[in-house]
């Protein structure tokens, strides 16, 4: 799709939302990750953080903001609709 498309039709939310994904998990971060590993294999003790910034966000994720954001996803899932309104153990209906 191209950028005058999504300018046009992506909402501000779901803009906000990317930004968010690549401050979590930024851009090359798996080459980084296996170039730390092979660090680690030729016995490098170095924080891994502390060689690829990049990695900080993988490493220590904040785990409050996670929690939050994974209660609020399942609380707006199918799932968790299904089983607010389901009663007396009736099969669900897929």
């Amino acid at each position: 799709m191209p950028v005058y498309i999504l300018k046009e039709q992506m909402p501000y939310e779901e803009l906000l939302d990317w930004y968010e994904y690549f401050d979590r998990r930024p851009a090359e971060w798996r080459a980084d990750n296996r170039a730390a590993k092979l660090c680690q294999v030729q016995g490098v003790k170095e924080d891994v953080t502390r060689l690829f910034p990049s990695l900080k966000p993988i490493y220590d994720p904040d785990d409050k903001f996670t929690q939050n954001r994974l209660i609020s996803s399942f609380k707006g899932s199918w799932f968790a609709q299904m089983a607010r309104t389901a009663v007396g153990g009736d099969k669900v209906d897929l």
